[in-house]
């Protein structure tokens, strides 16, 4: 009863600030919002050190944006939005999400301009779900379609006496390959084109229906690629070439669309315009449903930024440790009546994945658990998520990649060459299975059981998960990687659908009325994510003896990330 009496309070107070504001006539007619870069679903709040001094804030997010084009939309004044669109590094997944809220936000209504730039094929892609697209006279559509390459560094490696030994379940997990063959498989080769093919007709079917051209159009467009803004607007791409200070204007003569004029050529800035909208009300919620984040490289440990960019173990690392406590917190909670499990991972460590898997698979009995998938959620990131009740992901998330595999370098010849001889003295047939610098025939075969052991592991847990006989799953793993669409053709997820969608199917498992509106409680493990670390002494030689050990990975070999070059766009 407290709390609903506070809401009560709170909105009284919104209607009486409502009504100031319409005595003042504050109007708002069309409002700037700038987009770009990686646009995460979630954005960690800075540390208080660096808003108060630094003046820092928090990042746009796709949950920011989603709520201030819900607070505009249900704004009667409001006649649209002008989308600064600056370039977009985050996955294609993400890109469909923004895309369905401007439709969504043109549903209700509103009108949206797409402002942009020198875009490249990622960012035009998401402008074409505006009404209208312009750009200044000087700027480049790069819209050249998609590209790909990898590097191998076998024989790179072999220059100063250094290999690599992979061990993987099937020649379709490839996250070892670029350390250890000189050129790419031809399984590789398969579903690398197979994601690019499947990637190229969705991108060339959304410019076709946003721009009423036909998809041979479309193609022929793009391959006459770069164009200058008067081009493409030529070509019918844009609406219109123009400076910023000429888009009021623009807007009038396009103001008999809106059914007005005058004021609807206003525009104002975010930060101006909230002092002018409509405070919404708010309305009594007893129970919510609460979010978890698995976002990088899985592993064991505290949530964590590793400083060096080492692949496997550097960058960004959601720790197990941090995960569990997490997922014990939201169990203990009793206002959470179910759990959204947002994951934007490659996988990483399949020991600690399969610790996740357990603490999701114990809450999920407890209250419904929807994992949610972002840009990528595969190899760990898919084990992690079949623990859930259901699994939602955009059909451009990139997803499966179910096996495993050991990758062990091996540096004895680096170390003959060095002038170095090493003296070892053990007991037992595997002793130096840890730390040899050239792993033995005995120690191979056991590495081999090792993998064979933990893939059979993987598979039961999405067998039972997704209720796939384990010889229908078999075609589907192996490593294999699959679109969000295909995924859910094949069963491995249930429904497309990112946030928004999640949290409907967690109300309505757990019973509660369904409101996309409603808050998310976002829960933590109690540490704020650390980041990146002063360089230690002791870092270099635990990060070498991290390479060393031959661990078990669940890792997927694409990345979305635009340092990594796998499956981007050409800049």
């Amino acid at each position: 009863m407290l709390s609903v009496f506070f809401i009560w309070l709170i909105n009284l107070t919104r209607r009486t600030r409502n009504l100031w504001r319409r005595l003042l006539r504050r109007r708002v007619a069309y409002v700037r919002l700038s987009i770009g870069g990686a646009l995460p679903e979630f954005a960690p709040l800075p540390p208080w050190w660096a808003r108060r001094f630094l003046g820092a804030s928090m990042p746009l997010s796709m949950s920011n944006l989603r709520h201030r084009l819900e607070w505009l939309a249900s704004d009667p004044q409001v006649c649209g939005i002008v989308l600064d669109i600056n370039t977009l590094t985050c996955g294609w997944a993400t890109i469909e999400s923004l895309q369905q809220e401007i439709r969504r936000f043109r549903e209700r209504g509103k009108r949206v301009v797409a402002r942009l730039t020198n875009p490249d094929t990622k960012t035009y892609v998401a402008a074409c779900a505006a009404d209208l697209i312009v750009a200044p006279p000087a700027a480049l559509l790069n819209v050249t379609g998609l590209y790909t390459e990898v590097r191998f560094l076998k024989d790179a490696l072999a220059k100063v006496d250094l290999s690599v030994e992979v061990t993987a379940v099937s020649p379709y997990k490839t996250a070892g390959d670029p350390l250890a063959r000189p050129d790419m498989s031809p399984e590789n080769r398969e579903q690398i084109e197979r994601l690019l093919d499947l990637r190229y007709a969705a991108i060339v079917e959304t410019i076709a229906t946003a721009r009423r051209k036909t998809p041979d159009e479309v193609r022929a467009l793009i391959d006459t690629a770069p164009w200058s803004a008067q081009r493409a607007q030529e070509a019918g791409l844009i609406d219109a070439v123009l400076y910023e200070d000429e888009l009021p204007a623009f807007l009038a003569s396009h103001a008999g669309k809106d059914g007005g004029a005058g004021s609807e050529t206003q525009i104002v800035e975010w930060a101006q315009a909230r002092r002018a909208l409509r405070l919404p009300m708010l309305r009594p919620h007893r129970r919510l449903v609460g979010v978890i984040t698995i976002e990088g490289t899985i592993a064991a440990g505290p949530s964590r930024q590793n400083p060096l960019p080492i692949p496997l173990i550097g960058g960004l690392i959601a720790g197990s440790e941090s995960i569990i406590q997490a997922l014990r917190q939201a169990e203990r909670n009793p206002r959470l009546a179910a759990v959204l499990l947002y994951i934007n991972s490659p996988g990483g460590s399949a020991f600690d994945s399969d610790l996740i898997w357990r603490e999701v698979r114990r809450l999920d009995r407890r209250k419904p658990v929807v994992a949610v998938m972002g840009d990528v959620a595969a190899s760990g990131g898919y084990y992690v998520a079949s623990g859930a009740r259901t699994i939602l992901a955009q059909p451009g998330a990139v997803t499966g990649s179910i096996g495993v595999l050991i990758i062990r370098p091996v540096i004895e010849g680096l170390l003959k060459r060095a002038g170095v001889n090493t003296v070892a003295i053990g007991r037992g047939a595997n002793s130096a299975f840890f730390v040899s610098d050239a792993p033995a025939e005995a120690e191979r075969s056991a590495i081999r059981a090792l993998i064979d052991d933990s893939y059979a592991l993987f598979k039961q847990r999405v067998s039972t998960g997704r209720n796939i006989p384990e010889p229908a799953l078999e075609p589907l793993a192996g490593g294999r990687v699959w679109s969000g669409r295909e995924a859910c053709e094949y069963g491995l997820i249930d429904a497309s659908g990112g946030v928004p969608e999640a949290l409907l199917k967690a109300q309505e498992l757990a019973g509660l009325p369904r409101d996309r509106t409603a808050p998310l409680i976002l829960i933590g493990s109690g540490r704020e994510r650390l980041p990146p670390q002063s360089f230690p002494k002791d870092m270099m030689e635990g990060l070498i003896t991290e390479l060393r050990q031959p661990r078990v990975w669940a890792m997927l070999p694409f990345s979305e990330d635009e340092s990594v070059v796998q499956l981007r766009e050409i800049a």
